[in-house]
């Protein structure tokens, strides 16, 4: 059932896109790391108040100084609008109608939408994850809002939140969204990823944890770049731009982490980019230079600049992906877009078990399904992803979370050896101590 032996078109050969330069280094943010250290706590104070909107996204900011900037920025979209509303004696909804009646703006009202989506994401990542009661601790995660840029790509925003503090953990995970994401969450096609899809970074931070107590694993939930609105667009389409500038805003990003951890020689970080989100990892260490030690690619729909493995340029650990040999969405767009399969042996990545029960499956063999399962509580694909979040990637096959590869086939579709596996369970779970 490949669809991936032979693309309908290749856009990407077809058109030259731009390939947008970086505004900042990763030296810049370590300029940036010496020259706050050098400041007095006083001189820190005034700048925090008075511009916490540049102290709270500049990469080379400690995370906690840029949590508590971006929350008086976020804090102050929210008062901005509910202070006039019981000054006034009416409802927000009621100023939503007619904010120019109340001496506000389109981008007044922009602004405290999405701030009100960022602090529901707050609080909903703090809270304990009871996707499989039993299994996951109780205790409420302290959360810092390491990026908040409500305007960004006309208003859509731009924000990161972290589960854990990434400046003292042993390892942090990168989470990577893919498409029809946004802070705005404004119709249906735009879901607003930190509430509808926030399991994705508290399963993997419950269960990197899981995998090793001893060394806490941070999970930054990073809906940082120009989501495309509707995924099968964006594939039709071809135009990888919007990736590529992501690319370079994740690879800045996670920079700073690197420039602002406590002992960067003991920190082990692992960028996750999921669907569309594969894309913009891929380009980010291909073309971005992306200061990371794995990188994970989970139902990715292509690789863009990323030819193989090697062009990742990871340091000191490899690439890895999770393809489910059912999902409809990741083979279809490899197969439209064309360019190099990264679960093909001659790619050089590592591929993971990512497949899924039998209740995804469909008449067809493929499932639209299956293209959402990789976060899944107790899928392999998950147990796998924390395993190597956690810094253990080394033990994917002693844990038997090694995939086969397609087999490339002369003039005959490729044949992929996961889709025979049978009795597919989601019941992985790391035991911790």
């Amino acid at each position: 059932m490949a669809l991936t032996g032979i693309a309908l078109y290749n856009l990407l050969d077809e058109e030259e896109y731009e390939k947008p330069p970086r505004t900042s280094t990763a030296e810049d943010a370590v300029k940036v790391n010496k020259w706050w250290n050098s400041l007095s706590p006083e001189e820190q104070t005034r700048l925090l108040a008075e511009d916490p909107e540049r102290i709270g996204n500049l990469n080379g900011i400690p995370v906690e100084v840029r949590d508590a900037a971006n929350r008086q920025v976020m804090n102050a979209d929210i008062r901005r609008v509910e202070d006039i509303a019981k000054d006034k004696g009416v409802s927000v909804d009621a100023i939503k109608e007619d904010p120019e009646k109340y001496g506000l703006t389109a981008e007044d009202m922009t602004r405290y939408h999405n701030a009100i989506n960022v602090r529901a994401g707050l609080e909903q990542y703090s809270r304990p994850n009871n996707t499989e009661p039993g299994r996951y601790p109780t205790a409420p995660s302290s959360t810092y809002l390491y990026v908040y840029e409500p305007l960004a790509f006309g208003g859509k925003g731009r924000a990161a939140i972290s589960i854990g503090d990434p400046d003292t953990a042993a390892n942090t995970a990168v989470v990577v969204p893919g498409a029809s994401q946004s802070l705005r969450a404004s119709d249906t096609s735009d879901k607003g990823w930190f509430d509808v899809q926030s399991e994705q970074a508290q399963n993997l931070y419950v269960e990197s944890n899981r995998a090793d107590p001893d060394h806490p694993t941070a999970v930054v939930a990073w809906m940082g770049y120009d989501s495309p609105t509707d995924g099968i667009t964006a594939v039709l389409s071809g135009d990888p731009t919007a990736m590529r500038e992501g690319g370079n805003l994740l690879a800045e990003d996670v920079d700073g982490l690197w420039a602002t951890h406590k002992d960067p020689s003991k920190s082990h970080v692992t960028v996750v980019g999921y669907s569309a989100g594969a894309i913009v990892a891929s380009d980010a260490a291909a073309a971005s230079q992306l200061h990371a030690n794995d990188v994970v690619l989970l139902g990715p729909v292509s690789t863009d600049e990323a030819g193989n493995a090697d062009g990742f340029h990871v340091e000191g650990g490899d690439v890895y992906v999770g393809k489910a040999s059912n999902d409809l969405n990741a083979h279809a767009g490899q197969a439209w877009l064309g360019g190099p399969d990264p679960i093909d042996p001659d790619y050089g990545a590592t591929r993971i078990k990512a497949e899924t029960p039998e209740s995804y499956s469909s008449p067809m063999g493929y499932s639209m399904q299956a293209h959402t399962h990789y976060f899944t509580a107790g899928s392999e694909s998950l147990y796998a992803t924390a395993l190597i979040a956690s810094g253990h990637g080394g033990q994917l096959a002693q844990h038997g979370m090694e995939a086969e590869h397609k087999e490339e086939i002369p003039l005959w579709p490729d044949d992929d050896p996961e889709e025979d596996r049978t009795d597919i369970q989601d019941n992985h779970y790391h035991r911790s101590q």
